[in-house]
């Protein structure tokens, strides 16, 4: 067989074919090659440790609610020959830093248009300026830090110190109300500011309350 023979001879030329591919005389053992090759096929061929058998077989652990597994997004992954592991990782990632930006983004939103709705409410921009400062003027000299900056914060909470500070009026004191009870009223007013039927769906009984309680503490 003369390929046999150039390839075995001409080393320099061509890799020699390993000895356990030639019989006891020396030429080239066809069967012994094949098998060789087919298995070789088979060890490359074969999917890696901890990729599932399709897409749908990944298994994730989601970190964040607001993130949901992707039908699309894992397609294209295990198109990229990643394990579960690494679609793991790919999660963690986007709960770890893309949803604190995106709530940012959010609560930015939010808050340019509320800010849009205070401008309107006083009648243009240059007017809630003067308001603003007004009303940071009257926080800081009537009300403890803590109170003023939770109300100062929402639209909601911005109208609540207006209306106090126009009403200017002094609420009744309480005969033997404890400093203790008027944190624990503080406590409750903020606690109250974070339900959503204040901020959101404003609740017009539940901000009432609100104003009410401020105003009976620092009006």
């Amino acid at each position: 067989m003369t390929l046999q023979k150039n390839l075995i001879e001409n080393e320099n030329e061509t890799p020699a074919i390993p000895e356990k591919f030639l019989d006891k005389d020396g030429n080239l053992n066809i069967n012994d090659l094949a098998k060789s090759y087919v298995a070789l096929e088979k060890k490359l061929g074969a999917p890696k440790e901890g990729i599932p058998a399709d897409a749908k077989g990944y298994k994730i652990n989601l970190k964040n609610p607001l993130l949901v597994v992707d039908d699309k997004i894992n397609e294209r992954l295990f198109a990229l020959g990643l394990t579960n592991e690494q679609v793991q990782g790919v999660y963690d990632i986007a709960a770890d830093t893309l949803i604190p930006q995106i709530q940012a983004m959010t609560e930015q939103l939010a808050a340019d248009k509320e800010l849009q709705e205070l401008e309107k409410e006083f009648g243009g921009a240059e007017r809630f300026n003067e308001i603003a400062r007004q009303l940071s003027a009257w926080g800081e000299k009537n009300l403890d830090s803590n109170t003023f900056n939770t109300l100062a914060t929402s639209k909601d909470g911005i109208m609540t110190l207006y209306r106090m500070m126009q009403e200017k009026q002094e609420a009744p004191m309480i005969e033997g109300k404890s400093a203790l009870n008027t944190k624990d009223d503080e406590i409750t007013l903020r606690r109250l500011m974070q339900d959503p039927k204040y901020w959101k769906q404003q609740d017009p009984e539940l901000v009432q309350r609100v104003e009410r309680g401020f105003r009976r503490l620092y009006g």
